[in-house]
């Protein structure tokens, strides 16, 4: 009997050193940030609130509440984001207000922390909008050269990415957005002309932002990436854009239409993760049953990111270093 009870509590030692994906179901369009001994996860929810998990540990995600942390005015709440800046978190969201329908309607927003709690609560702070704009989407916020930039997805003649000058993390400078990228190469064009979901990634003195391709509903949605390369960042030859994609569907694993990501750090500082969404079948669409994972990535001599390929659903991964 000795012997059994020794064998169970190193299996519980063992697993709590590990994870398996998805660590959210139900939660597309992820962003995560680990703060203070915790992970917080915040994800799309197409209704008039959004909810963050807590949890010490990736593992723990999977079972704790979704707490309402800001609730607002209107429909259709969209890839929300929290950054953390001067001792204040601010919630970058899409959505429509009030008494509006369909897709152009979307409009990018910012609510404000109480505190200098992630889990808030939050109030609306202002709405990142130029008069006139198009629909728009996915908004993220960018330090460059100790400026903040707003990114962001809009709707001309195609679906593009945009940048926008700040003065401060919810007011726009004088001027407009500027074209960031376009979908012309044929992985940004499958199921239909898209360049979304554009995230910041810095590391070693470079900045770069990967970005979402190609139509949501297909299996053919992956990830690409822009790089900062010269003064300007409102300049779009400024910027290079890879010629090929940088994560995709993996067949083998069955993971499909991997994207909508966001990065963060090891407990400990030491590791880079991604965190993405993706689906378990080539039909499974562009809606609420997408769910969230995470892996660690690595760079390469270049100097540029090797996030690898999609882990599949259930196979038990390291956690991060630190937990």
């Amino acid at each position: 009997m000795l012997k059994l009870i020794v064998v169970s509590l190193l299996l519980v030692v063992v697993g709590s050193d590990a994870f398996t994906n998805p660590i959210a179901l139900d939660a597309p369009d992820p962003w995560m940030v680990y703060y203070k001994g915790f992970y917080y996860l915040i994800a799309t929810t197409w209704s008039n609130y959004f909810g963050i998990r807590k949890s010490s540990t990736l593992e723990g995600l999977k079972s704790v509440e979704n707490t309402v942390v800001y609730t607002f005015d209107g429909h259709t709440g969209w890839a929300p984001e929290i950054h953390l800046v001067d001792s204040k978190w601010y919630l970058y969201y899409t959505s429509c207000g009030p008494n509006t329908t369909g897709n152009a309607c979307h409009r990018n927003r910012v609510a404000e922390s109480v505190g200098d709690d992630p889990m808030g609560p939050y109030q609306h702070k202002a709405d990142l909008v130029d008069d006139g704009d198009p629909e728009e989407l996915d908004p993220s916020l960018i330090n460059i050269n100790g400026k903040y930039y707003l990114l962001g997805s809009y709707f001309v003649r195609t679906q593009m990415l945009y940048i926008r000058e700040l003065t401060n993390p919810y007011t726009l400078a004088p001027g407009v957005k500027q074209m960031l990228s376009e979908p012309t190469l044929s992985w940004e064009r499958e199921g239909w002309t898209v360049d979304e979901g554009p995230e910041p990634l810095y590391h070693n003195n470079r900045t770069f932002v990967v970005f979402s391709a190609s139509y949501c509903a297909t299996p053919n949605y992956k990830l690409g990436l822009l790089e900062f390369v010269g003064t300007d960042p409102l300049n779009i030859t400024h910027w290079r854009k890879y010629p090929n994609p940088v994560f995709q569907k993996n067949e083998s694993r069955g993971v499909y239409g991997p994207g909508h990501n966001g990065f963060f750090k090891s407990p400990d500082g030491t590791e880079d993760w991604i965190i993405y969404h993706a689906n378990n079948s080539t039909d499974g669409g562009c809606n609420m049953q997408r769910s969230s994972r995470a892996q660690k990535f690595t760079w390469g001599a270049d100097g540029l990111p090797v996030f690898g390929v999609p882990e599949a659903a259930g196979v038990e991964l390291q956690a991060p270093s630190g937990e």
